[in-house]
């Protein structure tokens, strides 16, 4: 036998389902900012792996096309230095987005 749409097991299911999904909704109030913040070491963590990424990424990326063309080291240097820049880019942004620094400021 079928159950139906309406039965009441659905609908205290979606009670109790409502209530959970209430529950886990984070209050926007300063503290709940506060707890959401990684941990200073978390995001030294983060900013480290966002520089090394970039560099890694760009070295083996230049390497990989040097090997293709043939033109070691000229593209290997380019790609490095665009990884490093890249790193540093996305550590920043990181950096501001757990700060709660406006990125535009608005004068007046």
């Amino acid at each position: 036998m079928a159950r139906q749409e309406g039965s009441p097991d659905f609908k205290d299911f979606d009670e109790r389902l409502r209530r959970l999904r209430e529950d886990a909704r984070l209050p926007q109030d300063e503290d709940a900012k506060e707890q959401r913040r990684p941990s200073i070491g978390g995001a030294g963590v983060q900013v480290g792996v966002e520089l090394v990424a970039g560099v890694i990424g760009g070295a083996l990326i230049g390497y990989w096309l040097d090997w293709w063309f043939g033109t070691w080291p000229i593209l290997f240097l380019v790609f490095f230095f665009l990884g490093a820049a890249a790193g540093m880019l996305n550590a920043y942004r990181y950096i501001r987005k757990i700060s709660d620094v406006p990125e535009e400021r608005k004068d007046g």
